[in-house]
């Protein structure tokens, strides 16, 4: 018996709902024609196998969206790392959302003034909403709209939302025994340490619970250069508002060449980074 294969591939896309683009969904047809010598007949079947790309959807999204990267985000002409650079967008940019998508680790599809592209939308970089835009001698940063800001540097610059108990502290000193800290013992307790990168500066942003009910500490120090260093201390009502901490942490800036610098790589605590980059993303 004499087997003979023949292919035929197809590509079949699944209908758009809503504001989301379909997933493209492939299938292969294999006809199979089976020749019987002593008849002289032959039949053939097909079958029809579907498989799913990895092209992911995109949503149509709205509202501003801003750049937190203190050495700003390149705009792409497709939402991938590899794509033609069409523009660039500095730090506390406000865009205008259009689209999302989950491909390549998150992409947002932006409108500026005068480029329309896609830009990274890992939380590092870019945040959706509006921030105000605080700057001083010795740091920059950007802080949630409905926040104010009080005091002056290096002695600490609050910042808490006109409606609440929650701040951040953000102050400077010539040596880290004059940078307000979280103190360990009576109820209080470090629950974890995430690597980040403020600036182009790696160290650890640290977490705390304490023996009062809803109140979270956090804690950052930043050795931004000799005789320079930047801490950051917040005191939190819920541990969901970790990211708007990070909001201060990534747009975090200081007139110093450090304050450019690659991903966190660092095992110790702190390890400074002096290497430069490009735009990001």
């Amino acid at each position: 018996m004499v087997v003979a294969a023949a292919l035929a591939p197809m590509l079949l896309l699944a209908g758009a709902c809503g504001g989301t683009s379909p997933k493209a969904v492939t299938t292969t047809t294999a006809q199979v024609t089976t020749s019987t010598p002593t008849s002289g007949t032959s039949t053939s079947t097909s079958t029809s196998t579907p498989t799913t790309s990895t092209t992911q959807p995109v949503a149509t999204v709205t509202g501003p969206v801003t750049v937190l990267s203190p050495i700003g985000l390149n705009v792409r002409a497709k939402p991938s790392h590899s794509a033609a650079i069409i523009g660039s967008a500095a730090e506390g940019t406000v865009l205008q959302l259009l689209a999302h998508t989950g491909q390549s680790g998150g992409w947002y599809e932006v409108e500026g003034a005068t480029v329309t592209g896609w830009i990274s939308a890992n939380p590092a970089y870019s945040a959706r909403g509006r921030f105000g835009d605080y700057q001083s001698g010795p740091f920059s940063v950007l802080y949630p709209a409905g926040w104010m800001a009080a005091g002056s540097p290096p002695t600490g610059v609050t910042f808490r939302p006109v409606a609440g108990v929650e701040k951040v502290v953000i102050a400077a000193a010539a040596k880290v025994a004059d940078l307000p800290t979280v103190k360990q013992g009576g109820g209080v307790s470090e629950t974890s340490s995430k690597p980040v990168v403020a600036c182009g500066v790696t160290s650890y942003l640290d977490s705390y619970t304490t023996a009062v009910p809803h109140q979270y500490l956090v804690d950052l120090l930043l050795p931004v250069a000799a005789h320079h260093y930047i801490g950051l201390d917040a005191r939190l009502t819920s541990v969901s508002q970790l990211s708007t901490v990070l909001v201060f942490v990534n747009s975090l800036s200081f007139p110093f060449p450090e304050c450019v610098g690659p991903s966190p790589t660092a095992t110790t605590r702190p390890k400074p980074s002096h290497h430069k980059t490009p735009a990001t993303a």
